[in-house]
């Protein structure tokens, strides 16, 4: 029976105190790998030299000489040695997801002593004897790129001059996804999600009088129903097309800086990117995130074509390619999952404040969309940007909105806006974990 891998959590971050390592000019030469003994025998060489050309005594000369060249023989010949073991990594799935243990295997082919080193605040890493392999698993806690590695070979010599750590190969990208949620106490979400042959539909003609047709089916688009069927059969009958799906879905999140980030309500974050520079963001906008992917998850596995846009229309994920298929739905929920590891928050200024919240473009994809839902998720509204709202719920009513204020409490006159649109709006408390939040509707 396999032993189970051990597993660190970013989370218990505090268990562990993190060692003292020596200078940063110490270590950009590897100099720190001078036991005290090493550096008594450096030193005291190095002592014989002067006092030798001082008392010009050619045997203290020898004598000191041979003592540094025996300290920096051992720190060389260390040094060379570390360069021939061969470290492999490698991560059992192509992308870790925030609470979700990812599984890596480090193997090493040589009969040296190797340590882990893993991401910033997970503490000291697991242990290897070489030749041979460990498996272990890492529980992320925030997304992000983050930097697994480099290993570290435990190096020494016979005489005990040096020992220490030494960095092996380079750091290796890990993007992690945001969290996903089971969305328990959120029963309206997907009331109208496609089961069964309303998924997918296929037909072996393409004749518009002579195509198969079924019963309609809640959740099929209005513009699928085969109006002859219909009055033949009496009851509402839609055509069968071809590998084509039923119905598409529009996800819109808000990534405007000015409404995640606003006063010190908000706890600022930063989102490693691996060597590039942090994203900034909040709780509150990570929170939003982490919804958008477990609505996004739960409409694409129930056969729905998903589309990410931002409020000015742009699609969160970048390069997609739109087509409609069996494999669409979940390939472009993945896709956009994949995308939250370095999804940035977007500055906008004072167009922020707009009482146009939704751009043209956007504004045209929604009208578009009247008949299959419509998800947003907003982090700041003003009451003229509510009103702007309800005004726009006359002709798109399949919406439903999800608002992560700071302060619900404060938000009165928003909320009152918004009950008159007629759509199905959550008001969520944006700082609390999810699983609090969902725990308040």
């Amino acid at each position: 029976m396999m032993d189970k891998p051990q597993r660190f959590d970013s989370r218990d971050a505090l268990t562990w105190t993190r060692s003292t390592e020596g200078p940063e000019s110490l270590r950009r030469w590897h100099l720190d790998l001078f036991t005290r003994r090493g550096w008594s025998v450096l030193g005291s060489g190095a002592g014989l030299v002067f006092l030798a050309y001082l008392l010009g005594r050619h045997e203290l000369m020898a004598l000191g000489v041979g003592l540094v060249a025996l300290a920096l023989s051992s720190w060389l010949l260390v040094l060379r040695a570390r360069r021939s073991t061969g470290v492999r990594r490698r991560l059992h799935s192509p992308a870790a997801t925030v609470a979700e243990a990812v599984r890596i295997s480090l193997e090493c082919p040589d009969d040296v002593s190797i340590k882990e080193t893993l991401p910033e605040g997970f503490g000291p890493g697991p242990e290897l004897a070489g030749p041979g392999a460990v498996d272990y698993e890492l529980v992320f806690r925030s997304r992000g790129v983050h930097l697994l590695g480099p290993a570290r070979q435990v190096i020494s010599d016979p005489l005990g001059l040096i020992r220490g750590l030494v960095s092996i190969g380079e750091p290796q990208p890990v993007p992690v996804r945001a969290q996903l949620h089971p969305l328990a106490r959120f029963a309206s979400v997907g009331e109208r999600m496609l089961t069964g042959d309303a998924r997918f539909s296929r037909s072996t003609t393409a004749d518009y009088y002579d195509v198969a047709t079924r019963d309609y089916q809640q959740g099929d688009s209005i513009r699928q129903v085969h109006w002859k069927a219909t009055a033949r059969h009496g009851k509402l009958m839609v055509r069968q097309e071809n590998h084509v799906a039923t119905a598409q879905a529009l996800l819109v999140l808000d990534r405007t800086a000015e409404h995640w980030i606003i006063d010190a309500a908000d706890l600022r974050l930063d989102i490693p990117q691996g060597t590039g520079a942090a994203l900034s963001s909040s709780r509150r906008f990570e929170n939003a995130l982490s919804l958008a992917c477990s609505l996004g998850q739960r409409y694409a596995a129930s056969g729905y074509q998903l589309l990410f846009r931002d409020l000015q229309g742009t699609s969160l994920i970048p390069g997609q390619v739109h087509q409609l298929s069996e494999n669409g739905a979940l390939t472009s929920f993945e896709d956009f999952h994949l995308a939250s590891a370095d999804l940035a928050l977007a500055t906008r200024g004072t167009e922020a404040l707009d009482p146009e919240l939704l751009s043209p473009a956007l504004l045209k994809e929604l009208q578009g969309m009247r008949e299959e839902p419509i998800l947003m998720i907003l982090g700041r509204l003003s009451v003229a940007q509510a009103n702007v709202l309800a005004a726009l719920s006359r002709s798109i009513r399949q919406v439903q909105l999800f608002y992560l204020p700071a302060h619900p409490e404060r938000e009165t006159e928003v909320q009152q806006a918004l009950a008159r649109t007629g759509w199905s709006v959550n008001i969520l408390s944006g700082n609390a974990s999810m699983e609090s939040a969902q725990d308040m509707l």
